[in-house]
């Protein structure tokens, strides 16, 4: 198969899977912020920042070292199972030990039990990673939507039975572990590993040298998106702390919908390519105008209804979420181009060369964005989140610049003209709409969901008719797929 086959067809099915796990999961979202507490999310911030930590170490390094080293052998593939299953084993038994410190570091003694059962999380994630990351170097996509929609089905229904039968935060706990058993058995069974009892250090160590640099990354990333959960626990109240983590979640929904269909596609896609620079970096700049002609005016978007997507995700009691939401939705863009730039370094396996950004990145967004929120609440938190990813974003030019040459109207200008001008459009029609309705200032769910389905229209009509209008990256795209 050609490799813009294998990216056609490994770019269909991952689409499938994100877009139905994203439709699952606002389902699943909207209903459940019905049944629980603001509180309940605010005690399962704290358990993801702990336990989202741990996946880090589990889920990130060996497999994603398996996708970018070119030949594997089943010795390579026991170091890397044995070494994620040996890394879950011992997290999970020191949160275990932790559990009681951190309940009392937090003034809740519901920590204790509530992280000491999501840790189990960390060994069922260990057993199912490095089969669904072979999955993924075989360009067996569809194996993987497949299991991943039934899991989350499954574990979902779990969580809204239970929640509706008073199980409260327990609810959100349980179902999570329930999906991961079922995605981890599934998985394994589909992509089965051979398993040998003697130790492959050799091989693990191998791998290990990029699967470390894997892991430094992503937890940067972790930091930079939960680590704030830590801090803002110790000074917002219960309730304000799940407000702020439900807005952080429905700001995160657009941004993974697109970066978990072209990043989870685009690594293998460029690892098989790592030494062809020329092909490399096209495919990169290209990702990054696709990436920018649609972020941007789903930021538009999304910015000008955060009330109307409150009151559809939250309902009508977390109206203190719709000012932080719009400030949060300024990141998408920038957020997007980082996860992008990530990929392309990761494939050459210049992972080291990424640290020191992320890291800056994760040091700016902590402290500017704790300042902000401890003198100005979730409001400040929100405007040091926008500022720290634009730096971020500037920074990121910079580090490709470096690594490809090329000049900064390459990586920067023409990537973002098209979803400019496509922002711009969409702008006069939403202030036209809003205008004539007299809707400026005004929330009216039932007109919203009325102008959003004739902008899907108008724009399903533009695809068919006239797609020139979309820009060259998105037109250009469309033609392939049609």
């Amino acid at each position: 198969m050609s490799l813009s086959n294998k990216i056609k067809h490994a770019g269909k099915w991952q689409s499938v899977s994100v877009l139905s796990l994203n439709v699952l999961q606002i389902i699943y979202f909207s209903v459940m912020t019905r049944l629980l507490l603001k509180e309940d999310y605010g005690l399962m911030a704290i358990i993801n920042a702990f336990i989202g930590i741990g996946n880090i170490f589990v889920m990130g390094g060996m497999g994603s070292a398996l996708i970018q080293r070119k030949k594997i052998n089943n010795k390579h593939i026991n170091g890397a199972l044995q070494t994620s299953v040996l890394i879950g084993l011992v997290l999970y038994a020191t949160l275990y030990i932790l559990a009681p410190s951190i309940a009392s570091a937090y003034d809740d003694l519901r920590l204790d039990s509530l992280i000491k059962v999501s840790s189990l999380n960390l060994v069922l994630l260990a057993l199912g990673s490095i089969s669904t990351n072979l999955l993924f170097k075989n360009y067996f996509f569809r194996q993987v939507a497949i299991v991943n929609i039934v899991s989350n089905i499954i574990g979902y229904g779990t969580g809204v039975y239970l929640a509706m039968n008073g199980y409260g935060v327990w609810s959100l706990v349980i179902a999570t572990l329930v999906a991961s058993l079922v995605s981890s058995l599934a998985l394994f069974y589909l992509a089965p590993i051979k398993i040998s009892l003697k130790f492959h250090y050799k091989e693990a160590s191998e791998l290990f040298g990029f699967g470390f640099g894997i892991v430094l990354l992503s937890f940067s990333s972790f930091l930079s998106r939960n680590g704030l959960n830590l801090i803002f626990g110790k000074f917002f109240a219960q309730d304000i702390l799940g407000v702020y983590e439900r807005t952080s979640r429905v700001k995160e929904i657009p941004s993974e919908l697109l970066a978990k269909i072209m990043n989870q596609v685009m690594f293998p896609v460029m690892s098989e390519i790592q030494d062809e620079n020329e092909r490399l970096i096209k495919i990169y700049k290209f990702g990054l105008g696709f990436s920018n002609s649609i972020m941007i005016p789903a930021t538009v978007f999304l910015v000008f209804f955060s009330a109307e997507i409150v009151q559809i995700l939250m309902g009508p009691n977390w109206p203190e979420a719709v000012l932080p939401l719009q400030i949060m939705f300024l990141i998408l863009t920038f957020s997007n181009a980082g996860k992008t730039t990530d990929e392309v370094i990761k494939a050459k396996g210049l992972v080291y060369k990424n640290v020191t950004r992320k890291y800056i990145f994760t040091a700016i967004i902590l402290v500017l964005s704790g300042i902000l929120g401890y003198f100005y609440g979730i409001i400040g938190a929100a405007i040091g989140i926008v500022i720290s990813h634009f730096i971020n974003y500037v920074m990121m030019i910079v580090l490709v610049k470096n690594v490809f040459k090329g000049s900064i109207g390459e990586y920067f200008y023409r990537p973002l003209a098209e979803g400019l001008k496509l922002g711009l459009y969409l702008g006069i029609l939403i202030f036209a709409y809003k205008y004539v309705f007299n809707l400026l200032g005004k929330t009216n769910v039932t007109l919203f969901i009325v102008f959003t389905i004739g902008l899907i229209v108008l724009c399903v009509g533009l695809v068919k008719f006239k797609p020139s209008v979309y820009g060259q990256y998105l037109e250009s795209t469309i033609k392939k797929m049609l």
